[in-house]
């Protein structure tokens, strides 16, 4: 088994704001690294950035710039060691993948310019094998070599991803991703990603979509992926999916339609 005294120069970076729910499980999966952590956070109020500090990771609070330009902003800080390791706070090392990282940064094969990642979504208190699986993410890359784009202005819109220049592998293992803490929250994420997305996001909104994009996002989720192995949580999670392309599809018509709330009515 490797020890952090074996690990050649390695960075991880994780963008914060009020995640004390799931932050403390990030940073512990990541200790055994023996690396340097830093914490960007954009305004925390709920103790994640003392809960962050007293577990040993380097802090600098910042102002929110986008999904995208803050996890850029984390490349550009991490830019001098040799490998880079983003995680959102949401996200934790399973025992499997920590391994597959170090024996991957051990090695330091000069041929790869980074290694995807498989996230697995725990959700209502049991894991989804199959529902969103498998959900390959960049993550670790190469100082100096990653790039984060999304949708729209400066990728505001969304969907942001790590790309590099090179060949990129897999590692084995998975990361868990605590995302949401019941359904409630679930559906409030929706209404606010489909919002953004609406904003930024170049087509859609047709009655084309309205129609036929929540029952597709539903067939891929619950039979394409085999959701229905999962149960209950595979059905639920798969309607979640459902409804939060039917908002998102809604919020875009509404801008296409230059549709907007106006003030109360007022009988004359």
């Amino acid at each position: 088994m490797s020890t952090p005294k074996d690990i050649p120069d390695l960075a991880v970076g994780i963008s914060t704001k009020n995640n004390i729910r799931t932050i403390e499980r990030t940073i512990q999966s990541v200790l055994e690294l023996g690396c340097r952590i830093l914490v960007v956070d954009s305004g925390s109020t709920d103790g994640t950035i003392e809960l962050c500090r007293s577990l040993g990771a380097e802090i600098l609070e910042h102002e929110w710039l986008g999904y995208a330009k803050q996890k850029q902003l984390l490349l550009d800080r991490c830019q001098d060691h040799r490998w880079i390791l983003l995680l959102d706070s949401d996200e934790s090392l399973e025992p499997a993948l920590r391994e597959s990282i170090l024996q991957s940064v051990t090695e330091d094969d000069p041929s790869i310019a980074g290694w995807h990642l498989n996230r697995k979504v725990w959700f209502l208190g049991g894991w989804l094998h199959h529902t969103f699986q498998p959900e390959w993410r960049l993550r670790l890359v190469r100082g100096g070599r990653g790039k984060v784009v999304g949708i729209g202005p400066e990728g505001r819109g969304g969907h942001d991803r790590i790309v590099v220049e090179g060949r990129t592998g897999r590692l084995a293992g998975f990361a868990g991703h605590d995302s949401w803490a019941d359904l409630s929250e679930l559906c409030r994420r929706n209404i606010a990603l489909a919002r953004r997305a609406a904003e930024h996001y170049p087509g859609g909104g047709t009655p084309f979509h309205i129609f036929l994009s929540p029952p597709a996002a539903m067939l891929k989720q619950y039979v394409l992926k085999r959701g229905f192995l999962d149960g209950w949580r595979g059905l639920i999670a798969a309607g979640a999916v459902a409804s939060g392309t039917m908002l998102k599809h809604l919020f875009i018509a509404q801008r296409r339609a230059g549709l907007a709330p106006g003030e109360s009515r007022r009988d004359e």
